[in-house]
């Protein structure tokens, strides 16, 4: 069988077979850029999932028969292609309320991204030569892990998403996003061999992965209710600044859904209010309310969650994971004339950031053990295993996602943080200020979910987990142990005298 695409190498024969007629008219840039492409229809909101190893199959082919630098170069073009296409709503929604000069960032982003990719094409093909196919997957598992540290982690286009809408995505109760993103892999890897016995293997795992999904119990019926009011700010009105009117709003939203029925918990979204101005009316609420609130403290500023018992705060938890350049600013006093101009540009004030938290603690009253992740860091899964490991029974994202507008910005945050409650087996309890304010069970499956860009409270039912998964006590060590461990076996049997099998990178596949 000849290969449908391959790249030139030293003394390589060019190959290239039923493909070359359809993209024959097509640069082989454009070419790879459309194949990154591609794999950017597969995430959810896509039903398309099931097709993420057939365009990583692509790249992975090409790359392990191309020289290093060719690998880096065309893995790059791929990942432009995919984050430019998965992330194209970041300019478009950000423009409509940030202004045009937005627009600017997010070409520096898309390289970053690609960036990543390609240098792990380029050291993979480095240490493991004619014996990368086989370690693409392991180093992209790798560095998937990789990716979500640090104060710039980012987690957005982790290939484990992209089964997050089949019943596979149910195996990230035993190794989480980073089991799933090593079964695209070794899928991709196998369709990329053409070797019966490497596919036949890779259907095989897929199909225990596929039994198990289908084989996991129902969730129980919600035994307690929450409400989930829901705002509907205009985001730059809460910048310059409405503080009364927001804690009337959401005061009235709340009195309402419980007029209409008993609620056990209500909750607001990500920095719904300003705690500084709470009125006395909220100590007449009679039920405990966590309300996302703007915090300061010792003159440092907090994006909180507060557990509110008639007025009184039981808890309190700091945001821990930041978003870069939106709530912390690298480098702000150093470079204040800079941030200054930007924002001024931008129509903004004169932003400052916040102040990180320093641990994921639960917080909650009686049986109730609220695990709390504000926005964004419902992207990371390690904040999630952290909050169940200190005894969180259920997980609540208060989130405010009215910069993203009508994009499909917000889908995607909701979809990857649905899988945190597959990974921990909890209720996972999201409110947004527009939405999206959802109810999802253990099992992922969306009981509840309001309309978006209206104001409302919603009530939702849940119930209290417990309990550790694979996934919460062992984390990323599995999936990233044997992925590493693969890599180190794939370098020393590369460097043994005759280790080297396969075709070299100017020979093809056939």
């Amino acid at each position: 069988m000849r290969s449908w695409w391959s790249v030139r190498g030293r003394g390589a024969r060019t190959r290239i077979g039923p493909g070359r007629r359809a993209l024959g008219c097509l640069h082989s840039p454009l070419r790879w850029v459309l194949a990154g492409i591609g794999l950017a229809f597969t995430f959810p909101p896509s039903p398309l999932g099931w097709l993420a190893p057939v365009w990583l199959a692509l790249l992975f082919r090409a790359a392990a028969t191309a020289t290093p630098r060719q690998a880096m170069r065309l893995t790059w073009l791929f990942a432009v292609g995919l984050f430019g296409a998965l992330l194209s709503w970041l300019p478009l929604s950000l423009a409509g309320t940030v202004g045009p000069a937005i627009v600017a960032l997010y070409p520096l982003l898309v390289g970053l991204l690609a960036a990543m990719w390609a240098l792990t094409a380029w050291l993979t093909r480095r240490l493991a030569g004619r014996l990368s196919l086989g370690a693409f997957p392991m180093a992209w598992a790798a560095l998937e892990v990789a990716r979500s540290w640090g104060p710039f982690g980012f987690t957005w286009g982790s290939l484990g998403y992209t089964l997050a809408q089949t019943p596979l995505v149910q195996v990230a109760e035993l190794g989480g996003i980073s089991l799933l993103g090593l079964l695209v892999g070794i899928a991709a890897s196998a369709l990329a061999s053409r070797n019966r016995w490497m596919c036949g293997a890779a259907l095989l795992l897929w199909g225990a992965a596929l039994v198990f999904g289908v084989t996991r119990p129902g969730s129980p019926a919600g035994t307690q209710t929450a409400l989930l009011v829901q705002g509907n700010v205009d985001p730059r009105e809460k910048l310059a600044g409405q503080a009364d009117a927001d804690w009337q709003r959401y005061l009235r939203l709340t009195w309402r859904g419980l007029q209409r029925g008993a609620a056990d918990l209500v909750l607001w979204p990500e920095t719904a209010v300003t705690w500084a101005t709470r009125p006395a009316a909220l100590a007449q609420v009679p039920v405990p309310v966590l309300l996302g609130a703007a915090v300061t403290q010792a003159g440092q500023p907090f994006n909180s969650a507060l557990l509110s018992l008639r007025g009184v705060v039981a808890g309190r938890y700091d945001k821990i994971r930041l978003v870069p350049f939106g709530e912390f600013f690298p480098g702000r006093r150093a470079l204040n004339r800079v941030y200054q101009q930007v924002f001024s540009a931008l129509g903004l004030p004169d932003l400052q950031g916040l102040t990180p938290g320093r641990a994921a603690l639960t917080v909650g009253t009686g049986a109730l053990r609220v695990g709390v992740l504000i926005c964004y860091e419902s992207t990371f899964p390690a904040l999630a295993r952290a909050l169940v490991r200190d005894g969180a029974n259920v997980l609540v994202t208060p989130s405010n996602d009215a910069w993203f507008g009508a994009s499909q910005g917000a889908e995607q945050h909701f979809q990857m943080g649905r899988v945190r409650a597959i990974e921990t087996r909890r209720w996972w309890l999201r409110v947004g200020n527009d939405g999206i304010s959802a109810a999802v069970s253990p099992s992922g499956a969306v009981t509840v979910r309001a309309a978006r860009f209206t104001a409302q409270a919603v009530p939702v039912t849940f119930t209290l987990q417990s309990g550790q998964t694979l996934a919460v006590r062992w984390g990323d060590a599995v999936p990233a142990g044997v992925a590493l461990g693969w890599l180190l076996g794939t370098v020393v049997l590369r460097r043994r005298p005759g280790g080297e099998g396969g075709p070299s990178a100017g020979e093809g596949i056939e």
